[in-house]
């Protein structure tokens, strides 16, 4: 709290302040770790596996998003450099902020789609000879 409001800094210990602030962007710092942590047990604890609403349509947008996570992340760092080329140039305004935020949201789950059909159509093709004795380069070890 002591982030949003300065006036309560006097109750932080100072060694702790010292090893905690400056919270930035750009390192892996404690309260930010502390943080996904915290989601992730909350997540774990209160979401059952077999809970139907992971099978429900509204959310597999989501679950191929979460699958081809390093891919979708890279997408969204382009993205995020065009969205904030469009905001800069074109307009700054709520209505094109809406409109950047659910295209890049569109963009990166229509990629996360492509590459799920596209990893699915190449498990139902039947590899020739070559290809089955070179292996796989999707597994690991190739084989």
């Amino acid at each position: 709290m002591t982030w949003y409001f300065p006036q309560l800094g006097h109750l932080m210990p100072r060694r702790l302040a010292q090893w905690m602030y400056p919270i930035d962007k750009t390192d892996l710092d404690v309260l930010r770790f502390a943080h996904f942590l915290a989601l992730a047990a909350v997540t774990v604890r209160f979401l059952p596996r077999d809970w139907p609403g992971l099978r429900s349509p509204w959310l597999r947008p989501l679950i191929l998003c979460g699958q081809h996570s390093l891919e979708i992340f890279c997408l969204g760092v382009f993205l995020a450099f065009a969205g904030h080329f469009v905001l800069a140039e074109i307009s700054g305004g709520a209505a094109m902020h809406l409109v950047v935020s659910i295209s890049g949201i569109l963009i990166m789950w229509a990629v996360a789609w492509v590459i799920s059909w596209y990893k699915h159509c190449r498990r139902q093709e039947p590899a020739s000879a070559e290809e089955r004795r070179r292996g796989n380069a999707d597994m690991a070890g190739g084989g």
